[in-house]
């Protein structure tokens, strides 16, 4: 058991939250217990998460996406449902957005390139100061099928390929969620191959003309990955137990 006050100070530092710019509100959203004895770790902060959690006994909620975004928003219809539930069950719930994005252990990003066995060698991809996708290499050359294949392997049978670069290649662009944006700036680099969540209509014949694989496994799934690796850090370091709730969008 730890005082929630240190578990927010140490995902504080972790995590850089104070460092890096976003249009989330990062850190502690609702306060709840002061004490935490299990963690619970989720991709969204919805009602069908918070009653997963409070069935479960958790007594601080992590998650990617938050309630808090941009401008100031009123408390009325699902946003006060929810946080009236939170408040009511006395759950702490605590954002790490784009932190959790960037983060060179357990970042989406970084997550996603050690499952594929790359190298992460630099960050680029301007979001508010903050360089988000990352420049992988690949041991050696790879054909697009095989690279398909692995990322079916770590996300599902659902993922997307748009197979349009070269037969073999080594450079690969990630970037987890709607990072779509950021694949021209992908090219001008010399990356062949680019790992995203979401699909974009405008990228297709971009991506086609300038002979570029790109790889879509939804949203949601690309950002599975940083959350549970958060929860299996928090259970290594602070020894509080963690579980982790999947409520999958399929987007």
């Amino acid at each position: 058991m730890l005082e929630a006050r240190d578990v927010v100070n140490y995902l504080d530092q972790y995590l850089r939250i104070r460092e890096i710019p976003d249009k989330s509100l990062n850190g502690l959203q609702v306060q709840g217990k002061k004490e935490v004895r299990k963690i619970g770790l989720a991709v969204d902060a919805c009602m069908q998460v918070f009653k997963q959690a409070r069935e479960a006994g958790v007594d601080m909620l992590i998650v990617h996406h938050g309630l808090f975004w941009g401008a100031l928003q009123p408390l009325v219809r699902s946003l006060y449902d929810r946080v009236r539930f939170l408040i009511e069950n006395d759950i702490n719930l605590y954002c790490a957005h784009i932190p959790l994005d960037v983060h060179p252990e357990v970042g989406n990003n970084a997550q996603l390139a050690q499952k594929l066995d790359l190298e992460v060698e630099y960050y680029f991809g301007n979001y508010k100061g903050t360089p988000v996708a990352v420049y992988a290499r690949a041991p050696k050359k790879m054909a697009p099928e095989e690279l398909h294949t692995r990322l079916k392997g770590v996300l599902g049978e659902h993922v997307r390929m748009d197979a349009f670069g070269p037969a073999t290649f080594r450079n690969i662009g990630i970037c987890s969620g709607a990072g779509a944006d950021f694949i021209p700036e992908a090219r001008s680099l010399g990356i062949e191959a680019f790992i995203t969540g979401e699909p974009r209509h405008g990228i297709y014949y971009y991506a086609q003309e300038e002979k570029m694989h790109v790889y879509y496994g939804r949203h949601y799934e690309t950002e599975v990955l940083g959350v549970k690796a958060l929860g299996q850090h928090l259970e290594e370091t602070l020894k509080l137990s963690t579980q982790f709730f999947d409520a999958p969008s399929h987007i």
